[in-house]
């Protein structure tokens, strides 16, 4: 008998998000949406975990709207046998505010049931939320608590941030200020000082701080302070702003103790002590003491005195494998592989089939650039059909599997999937692939090496294989293929260091833009610590790659590895792998392979291997100058 489905939609902000969302970000938004999904006489959501309630008594209160999505003709136990499989991965510590949440949940279960997406302005809402300027203000701190997202962020105009704030009321300006400054540590870096004790202690706990004496009846005052606050946010945590009205009762004592007598006045402290100070909206002399200031405190990188140009142009996308062209075959050896005393059952086979149906039409929907397929179209049992296979075949046979998997991370919420991996799916392929024979898995190899390098498709999957929990399995793949024998293993390898370089290479500048003047450890990724990673794994991965450019043939697999070179060293602040490139003359093994073996002949990759050789020297010689 078909039984209905209602999605009960919910605001969680109570009425507030309709009311202020025009100020704080410029946009309408009517509310901020959680939803459940009411069938078979109970109300399920996800919050932690999956959770089920008599419908309309969960803390939520009363639905501000209930939704037909139709009816659905699947049993209620096939339903419940969904539930469990969703528990895998709609887990309490897999809630992501972003990008698995409540409404994620309600659209798998709708999708499954109805075949229909709830409506798309609540789906939509993460990626509506962070194209305003008060929305990726926010995004640092929500990463910080939840993980990166992998919602793509847009280049935050900090102009329009500030301008969007002003629009509100002071108090919301103050906020959204104080908001849109936040590191990823969730600590301002504009504030606003109402008495000397405040003040003293924001001088003495920050080693560069630019004080902005300002008057609420100064007209000069009000035309440089949107600009100063631009100034201090655009520099991403590397200076403090304060803020000092002192026309107030309250900043009196600071008016006598910094002897101001003109507004505006700024005055300028490096590590606790005055630097500079001047009077007058003068907008060159406030950037040039800001950047003065910065500059004494964070000295810029040897590389950056430089340009670059080779390296410059080099592609920021890793290197992956889309291919989804033809799908029949290793779906068709998967299953004569399965027939002989382990084959699956007949709903493992009906499951398999579904997986086999998705994929075409993720490759339909890729191909005409129209919606791709929801993960609750995937079918209930997808993952953990996919991992017993790989239990049930040898390493050796395991290449449909992988290859299927290469294929089904493309989508981001199968990548999603995966980068929440409790069964560490990845890390076992890496592993197994470490010890094998390149002769007697050639095949599998392969497809794992082109697996690792697809996984850097996705922000958060990404991540995952370069946490602590997975990186070391990472390594032995990566150092044990470079030198392989078979071309093709060396040539995919190589697209795999590219893209581990490109991933250092996007922490690192993210550390650089977030490092605050306080010397807080690095973040990565809005808050994820990649303890590690710039010492002695980077440090194994580095010796790896320098002895395959020393036994390498092929121009293409060295312009892969030298641009991974590239990017594991650049602006690299500790220099131990500058050294290790030295003690190892990498310098001299890239002047051999451009003016005697002649392997290199590309101008641009001739280009590519200088500008190393210069990031080499110079970082070599700032070492020397500070020793």
């Amino acid at each position: 008998m078909p039984e209905k489905v209602t999605l009960f939609v919910y605001d969680l902000s109570q009425g507030m998000a309709r009311a202020m969302s025009m100020g704080l970000m410029g946009r309408q938004i009517d509310a901020i949406y959680h939803t459940s999904v009411v069938v078979f006489g109970h109300e399920f959501f996800y919050g932690q975990g999956i959770m089920s309630a008599i419908p309309g008594t969960t803390h939520h209160g009363q639905p501000m709207e209930r939704i037909d999505m139709g009816t659905t003709e699947i049993p209620q136990e096939v339903f419940m046998e969904f539930m469990d499989e969703m528990r895998q991965t709609y887990t309490a510590d897999a809630y992501h505010l972003l990008d698995n949440n409540c409404n994620n949940f309600s659209n798998d279960v709708c999708q499954f049931l109805v075949g229909k997406s709830i409506p798309a302005h609540i789906t939509s809402l993460p990626t509506d939320f962070l194209s305003t300027p008060f929305g990726q203000s926010l995004r640092p701190m929500i990463e910080n608590m939840f993980g990166p997202s992998r919602h793509q962020q847009a280049p935050l105009s900090v102009a329009a941030a500030v301008a969007a704030a002003a629009s509100g009321s002071p108090a919301a300006n103050a906020l959204a200020a104080n908001i849109a400054s936040a590191g990823a540590s969730g600590t301002a870096i504009l504030s606003y000082a109402t008495d000397l004790t405040q003040l003293q202690n924001l001088i003495r706990d920050n080693a560069a701080v630019a004080v902005f004496f300002t008057s609420a009846t100064c007209p000069p005052c009000h035309t440089i302070a949107p600009i100063f606050d631009e100034m201090i946010l655009l520099k991403n945590g590397q200076i403090k702003g304060v803020k000092v009205d002192v026309s107030m009762p309250m900043t009196q004592e600071i008016k006598r103790a910094y002897g101001i007598q003109l507004t505006p006045t700024f005055m300028f402290f490096l590590k606790g002590d005055k630097d500079s100070e001047f009077s007058g909206a003068n907008q060159a002399e406030l950037r040039s003491s800001i950047d003065s200031l910065i500059y004494a405190v964070h000295p810029a990188h040897p590389h950056a005195r430089r340009e670059f140009k080779n390296y410059n142009n080099l592609s920021g996308t890793p290197i992956l494998f889309l291919s989804l062209d033809n799908l029949d075959p290793p779906f068709t050896k998967l299953r004569s592989l399965l027939t002989s005393g382990n084959g699956l059952s007949e709903s493992e086979l009906k499951q398999l089939d579904k997986i086999q149906a998705w994929l075409k039409k993720l490759a339909e929907a890729k191909k005409n650039n129209t919606t791709e397929p929801s993960l609750g179209e995937l079918g209930a049992t997808w993952k953990p059909l996919l991992t017993k296979i790989i239990g049930l075949l040898p390493y050796e046979n395991q290449f449909p599997v992988l290859d299927i998997i290469r294929m089904l991370i493309i989508h981001d919420r199968v990548a999603e999937v995966y980068s929440k991996d409790g069964n560490l799916t990845l890390v076992k392929a890496f592993d197994a692939a470490a010890t094998q024979s390149a002769e007697l898995s050639k095949s599998t190899l392969t497809l794992t090496l082109r697996l690792a390098c697809n996984a850097f498709g996705d922000p958060l999957l990404g991540t995952y294989v370069l946490s602590s929990k997975t990186r070391e399995s990472l390594k032995h793949l990566l150092v044990n293929m470079l030198l392989s024998s078979v071309d093709q293993h060396r040539q995919t390898a190589a697209s795999l260091a590219f893209n581990i370089g490109v991933k250092i290479a996007e922490a690192r500048d993210k550390i650089t833009n977030v490092k605050e003047a306080s010397h807080n450890p690095p973040v990565f990724g809005g808050g994820l610590l990649l303890e590690g990673l710039e010492g002695d794994w980077t440090i194994e991965c580095l010796s790896a790659i320098v002895n395959a450019i020393e036994k390498e043939g092929s121009e293409d697999i060295l312009h892969r590895l030298i641009a991974s070179v590239a990017n594991f060293i650049y602006k690299e602040e500790s220099f131990s792998g500058i050294e290790l490139l030295s003690t190892l003359d990498l310098i001299g093994t890239l002047d051999k392979k451009m003016q005697q073996t002649k392997v290199i002949n590309s101008e641009n990759v001739i280009g590519l291997c200088k500008e190393v050789q210069d990031m080499i020297r110079i970082s070599v010689a700032e070492q020397r100058s500070h020793s």
